[in-house]
């Protein structure tokens, strides 16, 4: 018995397979500073803990319609309008079982065999193994200087077999974030040719220094039901709820009843319970995300002081998430290396650039504590510049 081609070929999540390590070290007994993780080191909104209580309290936790209850539908058109300045229907919504689901649904109902899906490099690391899953091609673009691609970087990677862009922004891995000049050109040309656009939004309320994050909506000459721009987002990041498993799109009435079929045939609906959740977490909504915001900026200046100090070390400081993509290239340039190497001596936890798409590079995630951040970058660098 042979296992299929997907899924002989498929890639394990880089992140994933990281977080189970450092878990199975610490069991171990081995002094484990985990800096690769993405969940925030936060307690989750008050009113999602009272809402999830009370639906426990309900002893009635059912199936919900596939795409969502109403309540929480109208709660995401209202973050909708608050956010992106669209007025939306419940019928352009598709609640998920995270927002990597809502990613999933898209392709599979925009992608046939051997469409082109182009991103730029850094990705997040499931992209590629996403898009693979529906017999598409991925196409990452890598900048031609620095750690974002310009528009001209990413037009030149188009061709009559693309089908959609994905664009995550503020980026994960580099905590960057892309202009709006950029994100208006590229609507432009998505509308053009048309060409799908998936606006991976989950990190956009995480930014710094009262940064505005663009919405691709905004620079969009259509309706929002005549629209080609997918917006995916959740309560995983914004909300420090990576649990509860609840993301959502935001599309078209015809892409949102496609996604809709499609969820319907793999996870039935998203759990009503941490739907109530959702509804207490979004109600809560800004109160908490500022509060959260407030401490991963002391935190990214705690990293940004530590990193400054290293010999060979180049990186841009991010500007939104809770992660940072250092340059290590000067020490080694194999990142999956480097990454090894630094958990064995150091036992500091990091992700391979590679794995994003940019080699030389580590992820270190600041959205945990403090004092962990500040000793683990210390760990490393009196590591590599002692050598």
């Amino acid at each position: 018995m042979q296992l299929s081609k997907i899924a002989s070929s498929l890639g394990q999540s880089a992140t994933l397979k990281l977080n189970e390590l450092a878990a199975n070290l610490k069991k171990q007994g081995k002094d484990i500073i985990h800096l690769g993780g993405g969940e925030p080191e936060f307690d989750i909104p008050q009113k999602a803990a009272e809402e999830t209580l009370k639906k426990i309290n309900s002893k009635r936790v059912k199936y919900t319609p596939t795409s969502g209850i109403p309540e929480l539908k109208e709660k995401i058109c209202k973050y909708t309008m608050d956010n992106y300045g669209i007025e939306t229907a419940p019928a352009n919504i598709c609640v998920s079982s995270g927002a990597k689901q809502s990613i999933y649904n898209f392709l599979l109902c925009a992608v046939n065999p051997g469409d082109e899906v182009v991103f730029p490099a850094p990705y997040w690391v499931s992209y590629t193994e996403m898009v693979r899953l529906v017999y598409g091609q991925p196409v990452p673009v890598k900048p031609s200087e620095g750690l974002l691609c310009s528009f001209e970087d990413i037009e030149r990677h188009i061709t009559s077999n693309t089908k959609a862009i994905m664009l995550n922004t503020p980026n994960n891995p580099s905590g960057l974030i892309y202009g709006p000049e950029f994100i208006e050109r590229i609507v432009s040309l998505c509308e053009e040719k048309g060409i799908f656009l998936l606006m991976d939004d989950i990190y956009n309320k995480l930014v710094f220094g009262g940064i505005n994050v663009p919405s691709a909506f905004s620079f969009s000459k259509k309706k929002i039901d005549e629209s080609n721009i997918v917006s995916v987002n959740g309560v995983s990041k914004t909300f420090s709820m990576t649990g509860f498993r609840i993301g959502w799109s935001v599309a078209s009435k015809s892409m949102t009843s496609a996604m809709t079929k499609v969820q319907g045939q793999i996870t039935s609906c998203p759990s009503e319970l941490s739907q109530a959740a959702s509804i207490g977490a979004l109600t809560e909504g800004d109160a908490f995300t500022k509060r959260m915001i407030k401490e991963l900026e002391e935190k990214r200046d705690a990293l940004v002081t530590e990193l400054s100090k290293f010999k060979k070390l180049k990186f841009e400081k991010p500007l939104g998430t809770f992660y940072s993509f250092a340059d290590f290239s000067a020490y080694n340039p194999d990142s999956s290396k480097l990454s090894a190497e630094l958990i064995e001596k150091t036992g500091v936890v990091t992700v391979p650039g590679a794995e994003f798409g940019v080699d030389g590079h580590l992820r270190i995630s600041f959205c945990g504590k403090k004092e962990d951040i500040v000793k683990g970058v210390n760990r490393i660098r009196e590591y590599l510049d002692g050598k």
